[in-house]
């Protein structure tokens, strides 16, 4: 039951965290969007010809990582009251896992069809081509939860 309210408060949580990243965004954070978009928006003129470094996006999402394994533990050992490394790294996953297929199903898919840079490319979220983007996405946070959650344990049985 604990597990459950976590995930449902982790994403909300998600959810609000993009969202205030994304609030009045003018720009489009290409990296984030599958290049069916982002190619229609270049054509559009509304992003630039050339695609920001991934250097600052790699830079941008491991902040997030580091953020959210300092907040997980803290949850986990404190809320949970889970002091072994196993069990923090295997309850991280767990919660890491039900937040990266909430950001494919329902943030990247779901709700994409009302993003301002989706409506702008008159692309559909549904196109075949972009949910496999971010499929492929979230396979890839798949196999960053794998590294995540070691790290998440290890802050715990610090703590």
């Amino acid at each position: 039951m604990v597990f459950l309210v976590e995930s449902i408060v982790a994403c909300i949580l998600f959810t609000l965290m993009i969202k205030l990243v994304a609030h009045n965004r003018q720009k489009v954070f290409t990296n984030d969007y599958p290049p069916v978009v982002t190619d229609k928006l270049r054509e559009l003129g509304i992003i630039s010809e050339k695609p920001p470094a991934k250097k600052k996006d790699i830079i941008r999402k491991l902040i997030a990582i580091a953020v959210y394994a300092v907040l997980f533990a803290l949850l986990l050992r404190y809320v949970n009251d889970i002091e072994t490394f196993g069990h923090a790294a295997l309850t991280a996953y767990g919660l890491w896992l039900v937040v990266d297929w909430y950001d494919f199903f329902v943030i990247d898919i779901l709700l994409a069809p009302f993003d301002k840079f989706y409506k702008a490319s008159g692309i559909s979220a549904f196109d075949k081509n972009a949910v496999l983007f971010h499929f492929k996405g979230s396979l890839r946070g798949t196999m960053i939860g794998v590294a995540f959650a070691p790290i998440v344990g290890l802050i715990v049985t610090l703590l």
